[in-house]
């Protein structure tokens, strides 16, 4: 349940005074090649200086890696409002040559015109440093989204105050299509939504 640093070894306060940082994938400048939490252990000093993670020890579990070619995931405990100082992270591979058509079937988060407070950011890769695709709130259904190749990235979060119902989302697999049907691509997205924000940059 942190906040950043999933590739960049920025550590911070975890629960119970220790001091960790998550690894999603390995690689060689962080994680010692392994993924999960890297965990420094019980600080004794309290003052201690490190990267700013917001962390809520009562949230509900969420997030997940996905293979499989269709599911349903939803924000933590949907269809009750989610918590205060949630931080889940998605992700989805399929096998190569599939692309992944996104599609949100319930959308109710912390309105918000800057999308600042609670939201659900899209990545078209498998981190959230690469690809990004937009970031959205309020309570307005996202269009569908079509990834330009096998993966993709959802981040959620929410602030420590104000909470709102959540979302329900589902993902299929589509399977490659024939050179004259590339040229037909539904992954373009619309700027209709009033709290959508899209560009390529990977942090506000």
């Amino acid at each position: 349940m942190l906040l950043s640093g999933f590739h960049v070894c920025a550590a911070g306060w975890m629960a119970k005074g220790r001091v960790g940082y998550p690894i999603v994938k390995p690689g060689p400048n962080c994680g010692f090649g392994k993924t999960g939490i890297i965990d420094y252990g019980i600080r004794l000093n309290r003052s201690e200086k490190w990267d700013a993670y917001c962390y809520n020890p009562h949230a509900k579990e969420c997030g997940g890696v996905f293979t499989e070619p269709k599911r349903i995931f939803k924000s933590p405990g949907f269809p009750n409002e989610y918590d205060d100082n949630q931080v889940c992270y998605w992700h989805i591979r399929l096998k190569y040559g599939q692309r992944i058509h996104l599609r949100f079937l319930n959308f109710d988060l912390e309105d918000d015109p800057g999308c600042l407070s609670d939201y659900v950011e899209i990545y078209d890769s498998y981190d959230d440093v690469h690809g990004f695709v937009g970031r959205y709130c309020g309570d307005e259904l996202p269009e569908d989204f079509f990834s330009t190749g096998n993966v993709m990235t959802l981040k959620f979060l929410s602030d420590a105050s104000v909470t709102a119902g959540g979302f329900q989302i589902m993902y299929v697999a589509v399977d490659p299509v024939s050179k004259s049907s590339q040229g037909k691509n539904s992954s373009t997205t619309s700027t209709g939504n009033k709290n959508f924000l899209a560009g390529r940059f990977s942090h506000l």
